[in-house]
């Protein structure tokens, strides 16, 4: 690929997204960001170009992205997404449409949108899924199933466009800390009667998965963006390397236990930071 890019980022106005845009622009290359929150976009430094779009809105969508492929777009970023903690059954029906929306139709919705332009310039799409694509813990079933759905996603789109000359790689981080962390938290006084009433006051008390920075995240992403030759699969810690790994090897119910018993030892928020932390 070119020294400089022109970039498509979406959800580029917080978290992962701003710290990707940052690096990128560091890098030199063109940034154009897509994100819901106007007031967000307005703090993005001056040389980055922004347009409003919500990713779940798919005429919008288009339009945007028509509009910036009138000058190209040699890489797609999607990192719009939401993120909430609950046993799955206890997240109503509605949270749940909504993670999938963002996280998964949004996505899907954006790449579909860009994908003539990313043929004629022979791009690519870096996604950022999470090792909780590959590996799921409890209580985060549904924000788990659609990183599930955004590996199987890219998995296919690697296969399908590889003759068009467009590639396809995934970024896999684990706990992040951004702003994601202190929302879930929030979201869990919701369940005030449920059976998992103790697990939710565990995680009130203290939720503090730890992680790594987002711009060790965007640090991979743009590998990724820049890469002659971009992997498959680009795990952001040793945590995400060696889970899919014991995932694979363990038989389930060993895999079952060892959560399980981590769970009971150190609770939701010590096996979420012992097992996909720093």
């Amino acid at each position: 690929m070119s020294e400089s890019l022109r970039v498509l980022v979406t959800g580029g106005a917080s978290g992962i997204g701003r710290a990707t845009v940052r690096r990128l622009r560091a890098r030199g290359h063109d940034v154009v960001v897509l994100d819901s929150d106007a007031a967000a976009l307005e703090r993005l430094p001056d040389d980055v170009a922004t347009h409003v779009c919500d990713v779940t809105d798919d005429e919008t969508v288009r339009e945007r992205v028509a509009a910036v492929a009138v000058d190209g777009i040699d890489a797609l970023v999607p990192c719009a997404g939401v993120y909430e903690l609950g046993a799955v059954e206890d997240v109503p029906a509605a949270t749940v449409e909504r993670q999938f929306d963002v996280n998964v139709f949004g996505v899907l919705s954006v790449v579909r949108a860009a994908l003539p332009a990313l043929r004629e310039s022979g791009g690519r799409i870096v996604t950022v899924a999470s090792v909780l694509g590959r590996v799921t813990l409890p209580y985060h079933g549904v924000y788990g199933a659609t990183k599930h759905a955004i590996e199987a996603l890219s998995d296919a789109l690697r296969v399908e466009l590889e003759p068009h000359g467009v590639r396809v790689a995934i970024v896999e981080p684990g706990p992040v800390r951004t702003g994601f962390n202190e929302r879930a938290k929030a979201g869990l006084d919701r369940y005030d009667e449920t059976p998992y009433a103790a697990t939710y006051r565990d995680v009130r008390a203290g939720f503090d998965p730890g992680g790594v920075a987002p711009e060790r995240v965007a640090d991979t992403v743009v590998t990724a963006v820049e890469a002659a030759d971009p992997k498959a699969r680009y795990p952001v810690t040793w945590q995400a390397r060696l889970l899919p790994l014991l995932r694979t090897l363990l038989p389930t119910w060993a895999f079952d236990r060892l959560v399980r018993t981590e769970v009971e030892r150190a609770g939701l928020v010590g096996t979420v930071r012992g097992l996909l932390g720093r």
